[in-house]
């Protein structure tokens, strides 16, 4: 009876040590996720609080913008013109195999711009979104019997291996001397352009008449 008493006991006492134990892991395991969670709500504050103070700078800046605007156009009087410039968009012309003209990009200028510039802007395009790279030189436009002619003059790559040329990549083949025909001379006449425009273009290479069998056209000054 004694022993059964004692093992009924030594029982008890260990339930108990196995319930504090339990109850102490219980604790610290939610002691431990609190501590987690609040770390994550610290770090996500913080995160706010940086997006606020980088909106709060930006709004600064055009609050500080705006005040400068409101200041100049007080400054302007109420009788002076307050002056809008206006722009335009320029097409940049290639061409299909088949020598069917398409728009392949465009520049956007200044409508009062000399038109030696907007000249340049094309150029520029051009050479760029057409030719890859290969230079033109916009010159002048002189009066020739009358007529504005531009005066654009192509620039002949170093001829080392890979690099490109107007000789051997656009001035070779039916097809491809076509293509680059269009492109020069359709973008630098703008032919539906109805504002002041030159009369008609002379493309040169390094300075010397342009005498090849698949781009005749660029022997001559072209009228628009």
């Amino acid at each position: 009876m004694k022993k059964q008493i004692k093992w009924i006991t030594l029982t008890a006492v260990l339930l108990s040590m196995a319930l504090f134990v339990a109850c102490g892991n219980t604790k610290n395991g939610t002691a431990g996720a609190d501590a987690d969670s609040k770390d994550e709500l610290i770090a996500t504050l913080e995160e706010k609080v940086e997006e606020l103070e980088a909106d709060n700078l930006a709004l600064k800046e055009e609050n500080e913008a705006l005040k400068i605007e409101i200041a100049e156009l007080k400054a302007a009087g109420p009788n002076d013109e307050i002056i809008v410039e206006e722009e335009e968009e320029l097409p940049v012309f290639g061409a299909e195999e088949d020598g069917t003209m398409t728009q392949v990009f465009s520049v956007v200028v200044k409508t009062d711009e000399p038109l030696l510039n907007k000249m340049q802007m094309l150029g520029d395009a051009l050479s760029a979104e057409v030719f890859v790279g290969l230079s033109m030189d916009i010159l002048d436009i002189t009066t020739v019997d009358g007529k504005d002619i531009l005066h654009v003059d192509l620039k002949e790559g170093s001829g080392a291996v890979g690099e490109k040329s107007w000789i051997f990549d656009y001035f070779q083949g039916s097809t491809g001397g076509q293509m680059t025909e269009t492109a020069l001379l359709e973008t630098f006449l703008q032919r539906e352009y109805g504002g002041l425009w030159i009369d008609g273009v002379k493309i040169t290479l390094d300075g010397e008449t342009i005498q090849f069998d698949h781009v005749p056209t660029l022997a001559d000054t072209v009228l628009r």
